[in-house]
């Protein structure tokens, strides 16, 4: 997948010379506030010195493997100055969190990890995962203070927070168990095995994780997947997560759904409406609400909304629609209650309860990769074209060039626009 959201930023992995480039605040090695800090607001070159084969854009930090199996990170997301939160492993705690330039991250030497191939990558907010093809292993690194690494820390950084700063694998996963898959959320780290099991790992005050303690701090297995069976008893195939919501893509194209549903990100039509109090009540897994005779081929979650690839090659969205995420129209209160006119002027700004689709040009073409950045969204189409909606205020949308070095233009766009994207030879 050519273009990728993150938090606030996107990346892109030029399908011709293997390249990187990058748009928006973090995406670059530093943040908004670094000294360095020139356009943001158009796509520049990332400064990884070898060819990348693949890369994950998390919400402040990025990851990239090379040809020659190495391990890059870069970007924001220290708690404490100078302390380090091992987001950016490499860069060691002498830097106020302003941001680093891409590093190499060294695999553990005590084994046969450090020549074991990089087959995925993923993170969340101050976390990073990465799943070892030939040994089956799954390693995490980074921020731990809710259970994300998925195993018992002893180190801390400056402030008292636990932390990792090294690669290292999870505790909890089965040893019969083979990893095919692995995702991440905010706080949260996912496994999906070849038994079609899901496990996680990390905060779980909203049952994100499924039923149990609020924090998970070994690879648990979500039981209510497992015990599900209105599909068939289909297995999972995919698993992203938001800030505090989960999406659970099965095999057979279903997709259910876990955590906070506030912003319609649930995907079943349903929604919390604080002026009411608690509202509906879901139950821990519940299923997303597609429409007649799709099914879905991918998931993405941002922050709090959530888009779906289908397998007829269109992108579905639902859930927060504050600055045009979900790159639909709606009305400004879809879904709450209000004493206000109901004749209001329809406006991105209310919630999108279930899967609406995205209408791109009729010369766009089916659509090959969805992201979902903290507040944007990203789609690439099968001929390499890119759509971009949503919040704009870092340049994470990559709509300006050089001409937005005085004026930047930060607006939001509700509805997809096509972003200009590097063509080199």
């Amino acid at each position: 997948m050519p273009a990728i959201a993150g938090g606030e930023h996107s990346l892109y992995l030029s399908p011709k010379n293997s390249k990187l480039y990058s748009t928006g605040a973090c995406g670059l090695g530093w943040c908004r506030l670094h000294p360095l800090t020139t356009n943001l607001f158009a796509f520049r070159p990332v400064l990884i010195p070898e060819p990348i084969t693949h890369v994950h854009a998390s919400y402040y930090h990025n990851l990239a493997v090379t040809s020659n199996n190495h391990l890059y990170s870069w970007g924001c997301g220290t708690f404490v100055e100078g302390g380090g939160d091992g987001v950016i492993p490499a860069l060691g705690g002498s830097l106020e969190d302003l941001g680093g330039l891409p590093q190499r991250v060294p695999l553990p030497s005590s084994s046969s990890s450090s020549n074991d191939t990089i087959s995925q990558i993923t993170g969340g907010a101050y976390h990073s995962a990465i799943l070892l093809q030939s040994s089956n292993k799954l390693l995490t690194f980074g921020a731990g203070q809710l259970g994300q690494l998925g195993r018992t820390l002893t180190q801390t950084d400056a402030s008292g927070l636990p932390v990792d700063r090294h690669p290292r694998p999870v505790q909890g996963l089965p040893p019969n168990e083979v990893i095919t898959s692995i995702g991440a959320a905010f706080y949260n780290t996912f496994a999906v095995c070849q038994s079609g099991k899901l496990f996680c790992a990390g905060e779980n005050q909203n049952q994100q994780c499924g039923g149990g303690p609020k924090n998970l701090v070994r690879m648990t297995e979500v039981t209510e997947v497992r015990d599900d069976d209105s599909d068939d008893g289909g297995g999972v195939d995919q698993v992203e997560g938001g800030y505090c919501h989960t999406l659970i893509k099965k095999i057979n194209g279903h997709v259910y759904s876990m955590g906070c549903g506030d912003d319609g990100q649930r995907g079943d039509g349903l929604m919390i409406d604080e002026d009411e109090g608690d509202g509906v009540r879901r139950a821990i897994l519940t299923k997303v609400a597609l429409p007649t005779n799709m099914t879905a081929s991918s998931v993405a979650a941002g922050a709090n909304h959530s888009v779906i690839l289908g397998t007829n090659g269109r992108a579905y969205t639902f859930g927060a629609n504050d600055v045009g995420q979900c790159g639909v129209v709606t009305s400004r209160h879809a879904g709450h209650t209000t004493d206000e006119d109901d004749d209001e002027e329809e406006e991105a700004g209310g919630p999108v309860l279930s899967p609406t689709l995205v209408e791109l040009p009729p010369d766009a073409g089916k659509v090959a990769g969805i992201s979902a950045g903290y507040a944007h969204t990203v789609l690439t189409t099968e001929s390499g074209r890119v759509f971009v909606f949503g919040q704009n205020d870092n340049g994470q949308l990559g709509m300006g060039g050089d001409e937005f070095e005085a004026g930047r233009d930060p607006e939001a766009r509700t509805t997809p626009v096509e972003t200009i994207v590097p063509d080199d030879v």
